[in-house]
Protein backbone atom coordinates (compact mmCIF):
# COMPACT_ATOMS: atom_id res chain seq x y z
CA UNK A 1 0.00 0.00 0.00
CA UNK A 2 3.09 2.59 0.57
CA UNK A 3 3.57 1.77 -2.80
CA UNK A 4 0.80 3.28 -3.92
CA UNK A 5 1.21 6.31 -1.98
CA UNK A 6 4.47 6.87 0.23
CA UNK A 7 1.98 8.92 3.04
CA UNK A 8 0.48 5.63 4.12
CA UNK A 9 2.52 4.88 7.52
CA UNK A 10 3.43 1.41 8.98
CA UNK A 11 5.26 0.42 11.67
CA UNK A 12 6.00 -3.41 12.58
CA UNK A 13 7.81 -4.49 15.66
CA UNK A 14 9.72 -7.46 15.92
CA UNK A 15 10.35 -10.10 18.75
CA UNK A 16 13.87 -11.78 18.66
CA UNK A 17 13.48 -14.70 16.83
CA UNK A 18 12.07 -12.73 14.07
CA UNK A 19 8.17 -13.09 14.89
CA UNK A 20 5.67 -10.71 14.14
CA UNK A 21 4.92 -8.70 17.83
CA UNK A 22 2.67 -5.76 16.99
CA UNK A 23 1.74 -3.78 13.82
CA UNK A 24 0.80 -0.17 13.42
CA UNK A 25 -0.62 1.21 10.25
CA UNK A 26 -2.40 4.71 9.19
CA UNK A 27 -3.23 5.29 5.23
CA UNK A 28 -2.60 8.33 3.82
CA UNK A 29 -6.20 10.04 4.24
CA UNK A 30 -6.24 9.49 7.67
CA UNK A 31 -3.39 11.11 8.27
CA UNK A 32 -4.73 13.97 6.84
CA UNK A 33 -7.92 13.43 8.57
CA UNK A 34 -5.95 13.36 11.84
CA UNK A 35 -4.68 17.09 11.68
CA UNK A 36 -8.56 18.09 11.53
CA UNK A 37 -10.24 16.30 13.47
CA UNK A 38 -7.32 14.95 15.70
CA UNK A 39 -7.68 16.97 18.89
CA UNK A 40 -9.49 14.18 20.71
CA UNK A 41 -9.47 10.35 20.39
CA UNK A 42 -10.89 7.15 22.10
CA UNK A 43 -8.64 4.17 22.35
CA UNK A 44 -9.45 0.62 23.41
CA UNK A 45 -8.66 -3.22 22.75
CA UNK A 46 -11.52 -4.86 23.21
CA UNK A 47 -12.53 -6.20 19.55
CA UNK A 48 -10.32 -9.08 18.39
CA UNK A 49 -11.07 -10.79 15.33
CA UNK A 50 -8.26 -12.37 13.03
CA UNK A 51 -6.83 -15.14 12.97
CA UNK A 52 -3.76 -14.84 15.88
CA UNK A 53 -6.68 -13.78 18.34
CA UNK A 54 -4.48 -10.40 18.03
CA UNK A 55 -6.81 -7.66 20.21
CA UNK A 56 -7.31 -4.90 17.20
CA UNK A 57 -6.34 -1.17 18.41
CA UNK A 58 -7.88 1.11 16.99
CA UNK A 59 -7.67 5.25 17.55
CA UNK A 60 -10.79 6.97 16.53
CA UNK A 61 -12.01 10.80 16.60
CA UNK A 62 -14.87 11.99 15.39
CA UNK A 63 -15.35 14.76 12.64
CA UNK A 64 -18.04 17.92 11.37
CA UNK A 65 -20.91 15.33 11.72
CA UNK A 66 -20.22 13.61 14.57
CA UNK A 67 -19.63 10.35 12.22
CA UNK A 68 -16.64 8.27 13.83
CA UNK A 69 -13.84 8.02 12.04
CA UNK A 70 -10.50 5.86 12.01
CA UNK A 71 -7.01 7.40 12.75
CA UNK A 72 -4.83 4.57 12.70
CA UNK A 73 -5.25 1.06 14.18
CA UNK A 74 -2.95 -2.64 14.33
CA UNK A 75 -3.46 -5.82 16.37
CA UNK A 76 -1.04 -6.09 19.03
CA UNK A 77 0.52 -9.50 20.53
CA UNK A 78 -0.30 -8.23 24.15
CA UNK A 79 -2.16 -5.76 26.43
CA UNK A 80 1.00 -4.62 28.76
CA UNK A 81 2.76 -1.12 29.15
CA UNK A 82 5.45 -1.73 26.88
CA UNK A 83 3.62 -2.83 24.11
CA UNK A 84 1.10 0.17 24.58
CA UNK A 85 4.37 2.52 24.64
CA UNK A 86 4.91 1.20 21.31
CA UNK A 87 1.86 1.41 19.77
CA UNK A 88 1.58 5.39 21.22
CA UNK A 89 5.25 5.74 19.72
CA UNK A 90 4.55 4.97 16.63
CA UNK A 91 1.09 6.90 16.00
CA UNK A 92 3.14 9.97 17.85
CA UNK A 93 6.11 9.55 14.88
CA UNK A 94 3.24 9.10 12.39
CA UNK A 95 1.39 12.42 13.24
CA UNK A 96 5.00 14.56 13.01
CA UNK A 97 5.13 14.58 16.90
CA UNK A 98 1.71 15.86 17.58
CA UNK A 99 0.14 14.38 20.13
CA UNK A 100 -3.60 14.82 20.98
CA UNK A 101 -4.97 17.22 23.10
CA UNK A 102 -7.34 14.81 25.09
CA UNK A 103 -7.47 11.07 24.51
CA UNK A 104 -10.49 8.38 26.39
CA UNK A 105 -9.98 4.91 27.42
CA UNK A 106 -10.68 2.25 30.04
CA UNK A 107 -9.19 2.03 33.19
CA UNK A 108 -6.88 -0.33 32.30
CA UNK A 109 -3.56 0.44 34.14
CA UNK A 110 -0.78 -0.15 31.46
CA UNK A 111 -2.78 2.32 29.16
CA UNK A 112 -2.55 4.47 31.85
CA UNK A 113 1.10 4.20 32.13
CA UNK A 114 1.68 3.92 28.57
CA UNK A 115 -0.11 7.60 28.04
CA UNK A 116 1.91 9.25 30.96
CA UNK A 117 5.45 8.20 29.58
CA UNK A 118 4.12 9.32 25.42
CA UNK A 119 1.69 11.56 25.73
CA UNK A 120 2.08 14.08 29.29
CA UNK A 121 0.68 16.59 28.48
CA UNK A 122 -2.53 14.92 26.69
CA UNK A 123 -5.91 14.94 29.21
CA UNK A 124 -7.13 11.22 29.78
CA UNK A 125 -9.86 10.61 30.00
CA UNK A 126 -12.10 7.29 31.41
CA UNK A 127 -14.93 6.04 29.61
CA UNK A 128 -18.03 6.83 32.13
CA UNK A 129 -20.09 4.51 30.27
CA UNK A 130 -18.29 1.82 31.68
CA UNK A 131 -17.39 3.09 34.65
CA UNK A 132 -21.35 3.97 35.81
CA UNK A 133 -22.42 0.82 34.22
CA UNK A 134 -20.22 -1.05 36.95
CA UNK A 135 -21.96 0.62 39.74
CA UNK A 136 -24.30 -2.45 40.10
CA UNK A 137 -22.17 -5.18 40.22
CA UNK A 138 -20.71 -3.23 43.02
CA UNK A 139 -22.80 -1.93 44.96
CA UNK A 140 -25.78 -4.21 44.76
CA UNK A 141 -25.16 -6.26 48.19
CA UNK A 142 -25.96 -3.17 50.10
CA UNK A 143 -29.21 -2.97 51.60
CA UNK A 144 -29.68 0.76 50.40
CA UNK A 145 -28.84 -0.21 46.90
CA UNK A 146 -31.35 1.65 45.66
CA UNK A 147 -30.55 4.55 47.35
CA UNK A 148 -26.92 4.59 46.92
CA UNK A 149 -27.47 4.58 43.11
CA UNK A 150 -29.85 7.69 42.59
CA UNK A 151 -27.59 9.28 44.94
CA UNK A 152 -24.01 8.69 43.31
CA UNK A 153 -26.02 9.31 40.18
CA UNK A 154 -27.19 12.83 41.00
CA UNK A 155 -23.69 13.55 42.73
CA UNK A 156 -21.94 12.49 39.19
CA UNK A 157 -24.10 14.04 36.96
CA UNK A 158 -25.47 16.86 38.35
CA UNK A 159 -22.31 18.66 39.76
CA UNK A 160 -21.28 21.66 38.44
CA UNK A 161 -17.99 22.18 40.40
CA UNK A 162 -15.26 20.31 41.61
CA UNK A 163 -15.71 21.18 45.46
CA UNK A 164 -19.51 20.77 45.23
CA UNK A 165 -19.01 17.14 44.05
CA UNK A 166 -16.20 16.53 46.65
CA UNK A 167 -18.72 17.46 49.76
CA UNK A 168 -21.65 15.36 48.17
CA UNK A 169 -19.82 12.59 47.84
CA UNK A 170 -18.34 12.30 51.29
CA UNK A 171 -21.68 13.37 52.55
CA UNK A 172 -22.77 9.68 50.45
CA UNK A 173 -19.91 7.81 52.12
CA UNK A 174 -20.85 8.64 55.42
CA UNK A 175 -24.54 8.55 55.13
CA UNK A 176 -24.61 5.01 53.95
CA UNK A 177 -21.55 3.63 55.42
CA UNK A 178 -19.31 3.06 52.42
CA UNK A 179 -15.83 3.72 53.99
CA UNK A 180 -14.77 0.42 53.35
CA UNK A 181 -16.04 -0.02 49.96
CA UNK A 182 -12.35 0.02 48.34
CA UNK A 183 -13.48 0.09 44.34
CA UNK A 184 -15.35 3.30 45.59
CA UNK A 185 -11.90 4.67 47.51
CA UNK A 186 -9.95 4.05 44.16
CA UNK A 187 -12.84 6.01 41.86
CA UNK A 188 -12.50 8.90 44.49
CA UNK A 189 -8.59 9.17 44.24
CA UNK A 190 -8.89 9.22 40.38
CA UNK A 191 -12.23 11.62 39.97
CA UNK A 192 -9.57 13.75 37.33
CA UNK A 193 -10.30 11.18 35.24
CA UNK A 194 -13.82 10.78 34.92
CA UNK A 195 -15.81 12.50 36.74
CA UNK A 196 -17.73 15.34 34.44
CA UNK A 197 -17.18 18.39 36.26
CA UNK A 198 -13.30 17.43 36.58
CA UNK A 199 -13.17 16.82 32.59
CA UNK A 200 -15.63 19.26 31.03
CA UNK A 201 -12.75 22.25 31.61
CA UNK A 202 -10.90 20.77 28.52
CA UNK A 203 -12.73 20.11 25.01
CA UNK A 204 -13.33 16.22 24.20
CA UNK A 205 -15.95 17.21 21.37
CA UNK A 206 -19.12 15.51 23.13
CA UNK A 207 -17.21 12.18 23.82
CA UNK A 208 -17.35 10.88 26.92
CA UNK A 209 -16.95 7.16 26.47
CA UNK A 210 -14.77 4.65 23.94
CA UNK A 211 -18.43 3.61 22.49
CA UNK A 212 -16.98 5.19 19.25
CA UNK A 213 -14.19 2.27 19.09
CA UNK A 214 -17.15 0.14 19.29
CA UNK A 215 -18.92 0.99 16.66
CA UNK A 216 -16.14 1.09 14.48
CA UNK A 217 -15.06 -2.14 15.84
CA UNK A 218 -18.98 -3.73 14.69
CA UNK A 219 -18.35 -2.04 11.44
CA UNK A 220 -15.29 -4.03 10.86
CA UNK A 221 -17.25 -6.99 11.17
CA UNK A 222 -18.33 -6.65 7.61
CA UNK A 223 -15.11 -7.09 6.38
CA UNK A 224 -13.27 -9.57 8.53
CA UNK A 225 -14.00 -12.99 10.15
CA UNK A 226 -11.73 -15.23 12.95
CA UNK A 227 -10.40 -16.82 10.26
CA UNK A 228 -8.54 -13.39 8.79
CA UNK A 229 -4.78 -13.26 8.40
CA UNK A 230 -2.94 -9.81 8.89
CA UNK A 231 -2.32 -9.45 5.40
CA UNK A 232 -5.74 -9.91 4.72
CA UNK A 233 -7.06 -7.52 7.58
CA UNK A 234 -5.10 -4.86 5.91
CA UNK A 235 -6.42 -5.49 2.34
CA UNK A 236 -10.23 -5.06 3.80
CA UNK A 237 -9.07 -2.01 5.95
CA UNK A 238 -9.16 -0.01 2.71
CA UNK A 239 -12.55 -1.50 1.61
CA UNK A 240 -13.63 -0.41 5.16
CA UNK A 241 -12.50 3.39 4.92
CA UNK A 242 -14.23 3.51 1.08
CA UNK A 243 -17.71 2.64 3.02
CA UNK A 244 -16.79 5.19 5.81
CA UNK A 245 -15.36 8.29 2.95
CA UNK A 246 -18.62 7.58 0.71
CA UNK A 247 -20.80 8.39 4.06
CA UNK A 248 -18.80 11.26 5.04
CA UNK A 249 -19.28 12.56 1.71
CA UNK A 250 -22.92 12.21 1.51
CA UNK A 251 -23.65 14.03 5.17
CA UNK A 252 -21.42 16.75 3.29
CA UNK A 253 -23.93 16.77 -0.25
CA UNK A 254 -26.54 17.17 2.77
CA UNK A 255 -25.28 19.67 4.25
CA UNK A 256 -24.52 21.83 1.82
CA UNK A 257 -27.45 21.13 -0.24
CA UNK A 258 -30.63 20.61 1.85
CA UNK A 259 -32.19 23.44 4.10
CA UNK A 260 -34.80 23.24 7.11
CA UNK A 261 -37.01 25.90 8.14
CA UNK A 262 -35.78 28.09 11.12
CA UNK A 263 -37.78 26.81 14.26
CA UNK A 264 -37.77 30.38 15.54
CA UNK A 265 -37.35 34.01 14.45
CA UNK A 266 -33.70 34.07 16.17
CA UNK A 267 -31.50 35.15 13.42
CA UNK A 268 -28.80 33.13 15.52
CA UNK A 269 -30.72 30.16 14.19
CA UNK A 270 -30.25 31.01 10.71
CA UNK A 271 -27.20 31.86 10.96
CA UNK A 272 -26.35 28.33 12.67
CA UNK A 273 -27.86 26.57 9.93
CA UNK A 274 -25.82 28.85 7.13
CA UNK A 275 -22.33 27.59 8.95
CA UNK A 276 -22.79 23.82 10.90
CA UNK A 277 -22.86 20.81 9.38
CA UNK A 278 -26.80 19.68 10.09
CA UNK A 279 -25.79 17.46 12.84
CA UNK A 280 -24.37 20.79 14.84
CA UNK A 281 -27.15 22.58 13.95
CA UNK A 282 -29.30 20.36 15.09
CA UNK A 283 -27.36 20.40 18.82
CA UNK A 284 -27.69 24.17 18.58
CA UNK A 285 -31.49 24.31 17.36
CA UNK A 286 -31.75 22.01 20.61
CA UNK A 287 -30.14 24.60 22.31
CA UNK A 288 -32.16 27.50 21.77
CA UNK A 289 -35.47 25.76 22.19
CA UNK A 290 -33.88 24.52 25.34
CA UNK A 291 -34.23 28.03 26.44
CA UNK A 292 -37.62 27.84 27.44
CA UNK A 293 -36.57 25.72 30.03
CA UNK A 294 -34.19 28.12 32.03
CA UNK A 295 -35.53 30.98 34.41
CA UNK A 296 -33.71 34.44 35.09
CA UNK A 297 -33.12 34.45 38.84
CA UNK A 298 -30.67 37.51 39.45
CA UNK A 299 -27.90 38.84 38.23
CA UNK A 300 -24.96 41.41 39.79
CA UNK A 301 -22.90 44.18 37.80
CA UNK A 302 -19.70 45.32 38.00
CA UNK A 303 -18.88 47.77 35.17
CA UNK A 304 -19.37 45.77 31.91
CA UNK A 305 -19.28 42.85 33.47
CA UNK A 306 -22.70 40.84 34.48
CA UNK A 307 -23.01 37.80 36.45
CA UNK A 308 -26.23 36.06 36.60
CA UNK A 309 -27.69 33.44 38.16
CA UNK A 310 -30.01 30.60 35.99
CA UNK A 311 -31.98 27.70 36.60
CA UNK A 312 -33.35 25.21 34.49
CA UNK A 313 -36.19 22.77 34.75
CA UNK A 314 -35.28 18.40 33.55
CA UNK A 315 -36.42 15.48 34.20
CA UNK A 316 -33.79 13.07 35.76
CA UNK A 317 -35.72 9.37 36.23
CA UNK A 318 -39.72 10.34 35.73
CA UNK A 319 -39.12 12.86 38.93
CA UNK A 320 -38.79 16.77 37.89
CA UNK A 321 -35.62 18.70 39.08
CA UNK A 322 -33.67 21.93 39.11
CA UNK A 323 -29.97 22.93 38.67
CA UNK A 324 -29.04 26.03 38.81
CA UNK A 325 -26.17 28.22 36.65
CA UNK A 326 -23.95 30.86 36.28
CA UNK A 327 -22.92 32.93 33.39
CA UNK A 328 -20.48 35.66 33.17
CA UNK A 329 -20.90 37.81 30.58
CA UNK A 330 -18.72 41.30 29.67
CA UNK A 331 -20.11 43.36 27.52
CA UNK A 332 -17.38 45.46 25.95
CA UNK A 333 -16.23 42.03 24.13
CA UNK A 334 -19.27 40.04 24.55
CA UNK A 335 -16.70 37.45 26.14
CA UNK A 336 -19.27 35.01 27.84
CA UNK A 337 -18.46 32.02 30.56
CA UNK A 338 -21.26 29.54 31.73
CA UNK A 339 -20.34 26.64 34.49
CA UNK A 340 -22.10 24.08 32.86
CA UNK A 341 -18.91 23.86 30.84
CA UNK A 342 -20.66 23.16 27.72
CA UNK A 343 -18.92 25.05 25.15
CA UNK A 344 -15.41 24.19 26.44
CA UNK A 345 -17.00 20.21 26.35
CA UNK A 346 -18.66 20.39 23.41
CA UNK A 347 -17.37 23.36 21.53
CA UNK A 348 -21.24 24.74 21.16
CA UNK A 349 -23.19 27.55 23.13
CA UNK A 350 -25.29 26.28 26.16
CA UNK A 351 -28.97 27.32 26.31
CA UNK A 352 -27.90 29.20 29.45
CA UNK A 353 -25.67 31.74 27.61
CA UNK A 354 -27.99 32.10 24.74
CA UNK A 355 -30.98 32.88 27.33
CA UNK A 356 -28.35 35.82 28.64
CA UNK A 357 -27.29 36.69 24.49
CA UNK A 358 -31.22 37.18 23.42
CA UNK A 359 -31.44 39.41 27.58
CA UNK A 360 -28.45 41.51 26.18
CA UNK A 361 -29.97 41.75 22.54
CA UNK A 362 -27.50 39.91 21.34
CA UNK A 363 -29.02 38.36 18.21
CA UNK A 364 -26.21 36.05 16.42
CA UNK A 365 -23.55 33.78 17.92
CA UNK A 366 -19.50 35.59 17.72
CA UNK A 367 -17.24 34.19 15.45
CA UNK A 368 -14.84 33.25 17.90
CA UNK A 369 -18.31 30.27 19.74
CA UNK A 370 -18.00 28.91 16.13
CA UNK A 371 -15.82 26.46 16.29
CA UNK A 372 -14.06 25.76 13.13
CA UNK A 373 -14.10 21.83 13.17
CA UNK A 374 -18.05 21.81 13.04
CA UNK A 375 -18.03 24.22 10.27
CA UNK A 376 -19.34 22.70 6.62
CA UNK A 377 -18.22 25.73 4.47
CA UNK A 378 -14.27 25.22 4.92
CA UNK A 379 -12.38 23.23 2.59
CA UNK A 380 -10.69 20.09 4.41
CA UNK A 381 -7.68 18.90 3.18
CA UNK A 382 -8.17 15.35 3.33
CA UNK A 383 -11.21 15.27 1.18
CA UNK A 384 -8.77 15.88 -1.56
CA UNK A 385 -6.80 12.93 -1.43
CA UNK A 386 -7.38 9.42 -2.48
CA UNK A 387 -7.77 5.90 -0.93
CA UNK A 388 -6.65 3.58 -3.49
CA UNK A 389 -4.54 4.12 -6.71
CA UNK A 390 -7.66 4.04 -8.92
CA UNK A 391 -7.38 7.47 -9.88
CA UNK A 392 -9.29 7.44 -12.85
CA UNK A 393 -12.42 7.93 -10.18
CA UNK A 394 -11.41 10.89 -8.75
CA UNK A 395 -12.05 14.30 -9.06
CA UNK A 396 -9.88 16.50 -11.03
CA UNK A 397 -9.05 18.77 -8.04
CA UNK A 398 -8.21 14.89 -6.37
CA UNK A 399 -6.31 14.03 -8.96
CA UNK A 400 -3.95 17.03 -9.28
CA UNK A 401 -3.55 16.95 -5.36
CA UNK A 402 -2.29 13.32 -6.11
CA UNK A 403 0.17 14.46 -8.68
CA UNK A 404 1.55 17.38 -7.09
CA UNK A 405 1.81 14.57 -4.11
CA UNK A 406 4.12 12.30 -5.96
CA UNK A 407 6.22 15.31 -7.36
CA UNK A 408 7.05 16.43 -3.88
CA UNK A 409 7.66 13.04 -2.46
CA UNK A 410 10.30 12.47 -5.88
CA UNK A 411 11.54 16.18 -4.57
CA UNK A 412 12.06 15.29 -1.03
CA UNK A 413 14.10 11.85 -1.27
CA UNK A 414 16.49 14.17 -3.74
CA UNK A 415 17.19 16.87 -1.43
CA UNK A 416 16.91 14.21 1.66
CA UNK A 417 20.52 13.59 1.90
CA UNK A 418 22.14 16.79 2.73
CA UNK A 419 20.55 19.81 4.34
CA UNK A 420 21.86 22.58 1.82
CA UNK A 421 20.00 20.27 -0.67
CA UNK A 422 17.20 20.70 2.29
CA UNK A 423 17.41 24.57 2.56
CA UNK A 424 17.12 24.69 -1.52
CA UNK A 425 14.00 23.21 -1.69
CA UNK A 426 12.55 24.82 1.75
CA UNK A 427 13.63 28.37 0.26
CA UNK A 428 11.85 27.72 -2.91
CA UNK A 429 8.89 26.49 -1.21
CA UNK A 430 8.71 29.56 0.53
CA UNK A 431 8.61 31.50 -2.74
CA UNK A 432 6.06 29.56 -4.18
CA UNK A 433 3.68 29.97 -0.96
CA UNK A 434 4.25 33.70 -1.45
CA UNK A 435 3.26 33.64 -5.57
CA UNK A 436 0.20 31.28 -4.67
CA UNK A 437 -0.67 33.62 -2.01
CA UNK A 438 -0.57 36.57 -4.32
CA UNK A 439 -2.57 34.41 -6.96
CA UNK A 440 -5.06 34.01 -4.16
CA UNK A 441 -5.44 37.83 -2.94
CA UNK A 442 -5.48 38.74 -7.07
CA UNK A 443 -8.15 36.47 -8.22
CA UNK A 444 -10.17 36.42 -5.09
CA UNK A 445 -11.42 33.76 -2.11
CA UNK A 446 -14.23 33.60 -0.08
CA UNK A 447 -13.19 30.36 1.53
CA UNK A 448 -12.03 30.46 5.40
CA UNK A 449 -8.91 30.29 6.29
CA UNK A 450 -7.79 26.30 5.72
CA UNK A 451 -5.22 26.26 8.86
CA UNK A 452 -5.55 23.31 10.74
CA UNK A 453 -6.42 23.21 14.70
CA UNK A 454 -3.36 20.57 14.39
CA UNK A 455 0.13 21.83 13.93
CA UNK A 456 2.25 20.77 11.39
CA UNK A 457 6.41 20.04 11.87
CA UNK A 458 7.40 18.37 8.59
CA UNK A 459 10.06 15.72 9.99
CA UNK A 460 11.46 12.38 8.54
CA UNK A 461 9.04 9.37 9.76
CA UNK A 462 10.34 6.76 11.59
CA UNK A 463 11.91 3.55 10.12
CA UNK A 464 9.38 1.17 9.37
CA UNK A 465 10.93 -1.85 9.81
CA UNK A 466 14.32 -2.49 11.07
CA UNK A 467 15.22 -4.44 8.05
CA UNK A 468 12.77 -4.43 4.62
CA UNK A 469 14.23 -7.98 3.52
CA UNK A 470 13.88 -10.18 6.89
CA UNK A 471 11.87 -12.71 6.58
CA UNK A 472 9.24 -11.79 9.11
CA UNK A 473 7.60 -14.91 11.19
CA UNK A 474 4.09 -15.22 11.50
CA UNK A 475 2.66 -14.42 14.91
CA UNK A 476 2.14 -16.65 18.00
CA UNK A 477 -1.86 -16.46 19.41
CA UNK A 478 -1.95 -13.72 21.80
CA UNK A 479 -5.51 -14.73 23.58
CA UNK A 480 -5.33 -12.66 26.36
CA UNK A 481 -7.47 -11.71 29.78
CA UNK A 482 -9.95 -15.07 29.07
CA UNK A 483 -11.75 -13.45 26.48
CA UNK A 484 -13.89 -15.21 23.91
CA UNK A 485 -12.11 -15.55 20.71
CA UNK A 486 -14.56 -14.19 18.04
CA UNK A 487 -16.22 -11.25 19.70
CA UNK A 488 -15.10 -8.03 21.55
CA UNK A 489 -14.60 -8.33 25.72
CA UNK A 490 -18.13 -7.92 27.24
CA UNK A 491 -18.17 -5.35 30.31
CA UNK A 492 -19.61 -7.26 33.93
CA UNK A 493 -22.90 -5.53 33.53
CA UNK A 494 -23.22 -6.52 30.06
CA UNK A 495 -22.24 -10.26 31.64
CA UNK A 496 -25.19 -10.14 33.99
CA UNK A 497 -27.94 -8.96 31.12
CA UNK A 498 -26.69 -11.74 29.28
CA UNK A 499 -26.93 -14.64 32.01
CA UNK A 500 -30.62 -12.85 33.10
CA UNK A 501 -31.71 -13.40 29.47
CA UNK A 502 -30.41 -16.53 29.18
CA UNK A 503 -32.01 -17.73 32.83
CA UNK A 504 -34.96 -15.84 31.56
CA UNK A 505 -35.25 -18.11 27.63
CA UNK A 506 -34.47 -21.29 29.72
CA UNK A 507 -37.50 -20.48 31.70
CA UNK A 508 -39.40 -20.04 29.12
CA UNK A 509 -38.42 -23.29 27.45
CA UNK A 510 -39.66 -25.48 30.74
CA UNK A 511 -42.78 -23.46 31.12
CA UNK A 512 -43.31 -24.67 27.31
CA UNK A 513 -42.40 -28.14 27.95
CA UNK A 514 -44.75 -28.58 31.06
CA UNK A 515 -47.55 -27.23 28.84
CA UNK A 516 -47.15 -29.76 26.18
CA UNK A 517 -46.87 -32.43 28.64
Amino acid sequence: MQARNSNFFYAIDLDQDGRLRNVFWVDARSRAVYEEFGDVVTFDTTYLTNKYDMPFAPFVGVNHHRQSILLGCGPISSEDTDAFIWLFKSGLACMHEHAPRGIITDQDKAMKNAIEIIFPNTRHCWCLWHIMNKFPSKLNHYKQYEAIMYALQSIVYGSLEKVEFEEGWDEIIEKYDLQDNEWLVGLYNERQHWVPCFVKDSFWARMSTTQRNESVNAFFDDHVNSKTTLKQFVEQYENALKVKVQMEKQEDFKSSSIGFDCGTHYNMEKQAQEVYTISKYKEFHDELIGKMYCDYLSHKVNGANFEYQISEDFMMEGKKERLYFKVWLNEDDNEVRCNCRMFEFRGILCRHTIYVFIRHNIDLILEKYIMRRWRKDVKRCHTRIEINSESCSLTPEAQGCHKMQKAFDEIKELANDYDNKCMIVMTWMDNVKEELSKHNVFYGSDQPNPQSPIGRNIENDVSSIPNPSQCILTPLAARKKGRPPFKRRKSQSEQAVRKKQDSKKKKQESNKKIKSC
